[in-house]
């Protein structure tokens, strides 16, 4: 890796405002999966829907969380497969009543004569109101925390530092975050250290990425029945996750 020494990026303060989550960031980027922080991010997903179907429900505190904001079209299906059927149908109850009483009157006015502005009105309340999920908040969060252990350890840990440069991931998506973790939370010579290596890992993924996903494409011609398949049976796979991921993201 070209650039600074290893020696010449520590880094001694840093944002208080992010907690660190050492174990299970080292955990995830010493395992053989194509993108750690989608792993991550997959598991707190599920560890969310649980918390959200579990005992909390009889949290007052929780379910004025719940009734407000509800979740979202991923996470309510994902509640509803997960089992649980009368915690689910508690909170669904009381967040319908919710639901209708704040958008009561926008439904209302369109069966008195409604015009273009009151349906554009209704529309942008049901669309608020279905974008708002407790989960993605969350999940974001916890994004966040994972994003700052990860680019803090690469700077101050050598082992971190040789198990992020030989892992297989980042996907382009958790890339931006820590990019963005990076120059949110990183003095200047460190930033640039992180960047360049995120680079020169990125570059390499893709080029080893789009030569699997090339001859996967070709095992598909009778014409190659020879050819071996090497890494490129799940190419096609890997490619989708490196291109988008699996975090389910706040919309503005």
């Amino acid at each position: 890796m070209s650039g600074l020494s290893y020696s010449d990026t520590l880094l001694y303060s840093y944002p208080v405002k992010y907690q660190l989550e050492t174990i299970p960031v080292h955990d995830a980027w010493d395992s053989d999966v194509p993108c750690p922080l989608c792993s991550m991010m997959e598991e707190a997903e599920k560890r969310h829907v649980e918390y959200y179907l579990g005992n909390s429900v009889m949290n007052p505190e929780t379910r004025v969380l719940v009734n407000d904001t509800g979740f979202c079209s991923r996470h309510f299906p994902l509640m509803r497969e997960a089992g649980h059927a009368h915690h689910l149908g508690l909170i669904a109850h009381t967040h319908l009543q919710q639901v209708h009483n704040k958008l009561s009157g926008n439904i209302k006015t369109l069966n008195r004569g409604g015009s273009a502005r009151t349906a554009g009105i209704f529309s942008a309340a049901v669309r608020s109101q279905a974008e708002e999920c407790l989960i993605c908040r969350s999940v974001e969060r916890d994004l966040k925390r994972y994003s700052y252990t990860a680019v803090k350890l690469f700077i101050e840990e050598e082992e971190f530092h040789s198990l992020f440069t030989e892992s297989r991931g980042p996907c382009l998506i958790h890339a931006a975050d820590l990019a963005d973790m990076a120059a949110e939370v990183l003095k200047k010579k460190d930033m640039q250290y992180f960047l360049t290596a995120l680079s020169e890992h990125l570059e390499e993924s893709l080029k080893e990425l789009e030569a699997d996903v090339l001859r996967f494409t070709q095992k598909f011609d009778s014409q190659n029945d020879e050819m071996v398949w090497g890494n490129s049976r799940d190419a096609h796979a890997r490619t989708v996750q490196m291109l988008s991921g699996r975090v389910v993201r706040l919309t503005d």
